[in-house]
């Protein structure tokens, strides 16, 4: 999963699609043109399921051959093809850029053992042999704050130490950072840092033997729980996929009563949130707007196959909609910076007749 927050939030009813309606926002241009922009001659036999870009290069991980590649930041040429045995679910960059780490399903990375986490050199994908972070089920985010790597995921053992959910190694060496001990009573899908506190999300009900709903943050400096409670989306609002912050602002996304849900990131107020007729699996905060995707077909009342986009501030609905083919199970990956949009996950074409794009696509700026 790095990054600024993100929140999803369900609601339910009519009552509430009405409301969602009214955020439209005037004709505007959106940030990113419609029409993708490459990747140009790389084409993934399989969905993707992470992205994370440094510099000029982008990394995208999921269930292709390989399970992670390098690509040219602007045209989406290959660079590099990894040799992870199973998918990858998560990446995110070390400080220094040298490398790349992986979480996902995997087992096996270049040759040898590594469960479920890997650092691999980002000069040609090869995983560092004497790493050493490790977990029992699958990582599905990760962070780095410092030379910490914060993961989470459906595992409840890494690096011998019991601890559900979540865990923490050095970027440097994978060991064990034995002092960060928060762990949940179910899953994390998506974690999140404003360089103080580690947001994350999932579908989990207690955190450290205190309630939370779905969605809790810790302090780094001391890894103690913090009092910050926000309450569901909505009364099924049980799974948030995705979380990133921004603003002043955390925002999850997950089922489609409060398929977008943002709140104070300070007292856990809620400040909007949105309907979808499907879930909202992915999500990323570039210059003010909010992009959301997932398995969606309409959004706020309004019809986006399975990617749209919003005002961070206001929840307003952008004019921003794309061409997807295939909208299940949709979007699972979404990165940005000021020239690119990274959109992955299952469709098989994006953009204009003739299909092209197949489970990833790039966006230029308008």
């Amino acid at each position: 999963m790095r990054r600024i927050l993100r929140v999803v939030t369900v609601v339910g009813g009519v009552a509430a699609t009405v409301a969602a309606t009214l955020l439209v926002a005037p004709a505007a241009s959106a940030a990113f043109s419609p029409i993708p922009v490459g990747p140009i001659g790389w084409v993934p036999d399989g969905p993707v399921r992470a992205v994370v870009s440094a510099g000029d290069a982008v990394y995208v991980g999921g269930a292709f051959t390989g399970g992670v590649a390098a690509l040219d930041a602007s045209t989406g040429a290959l660079r590099w093809t990894g040799t992870a045995n199973r998918d990858v679910r998560a990446l995110a960059m070390s400080p220094d850029g040298s490398h790349v780490l992986a979480g996902g399903a995997f087992t096996e990375v270049s040759g040898a053992t590594h469960k479920k986490l890997a650092s691999l050199r980002v000069s040609d994908g090869l995983a560092e042999p004497t790493w050493k972070g490790a977990a029992s089920g699958t990582v599905r985010d990760i962070v780095v704050e410092g030379n910490t790597a914060y993961f989470g995921g459906t595992f409840s053992t890494h690096g011998g130490m019991a601890q559900a959910g979540l865990g923490a190694v050095s970027v440097d060496t994978g060991a064990l950072v034995s002092s960060f001990t928060t762990s949940t009573n179910a899953n994390v899908f998506g974690l999140a840092t404003d360089g103080t506190r580690l947001y994350f999300a999932g579908n989990f009900t207690v955190v450290d033997g205190q309630p939370r709903a779905s969605l809790a943050s810790v302090t780094m400096t001391t890894g103690s729980l913090d009092s910050w409670q926000p309450a569901r989306g909505c009364s099924d609002c049980n799974t948030y996929w995705d979380i990133t912050v921004g603003q002043g602002t955390v925002y999850v996304v997950g089922r489609n009563g409060a398929a977008v849900y943002a709140v104070d990131a300070t007292s856990g107020a809620k400040r909007w949130s949105v309907y979808a007729n499907g879930d909202a699996q992915a999500v990323t905060l570039v210059g003010g707007l909010l992009y959301v995707g997932g398995h969606f077909g309409t959004i706020a009342g309004q019809p986006r196959k399975i990617l749209a986009a919003f005002d961070a501030t206001t929840g307003a609905l952008d004019p921003f909609s794309a061409r997807f083919v295939t909208s299940y199970p949709g979007i699972w990956a979404l990165a940005g910076t000021d020239s690119r949009l990274y959109v992955g996950g299952a469709f098989t074409a994006a953009g204009p007749t003739p299909n092209r794009f197949p489970y990833f696509a790039m966006f230029g700026v308008s």
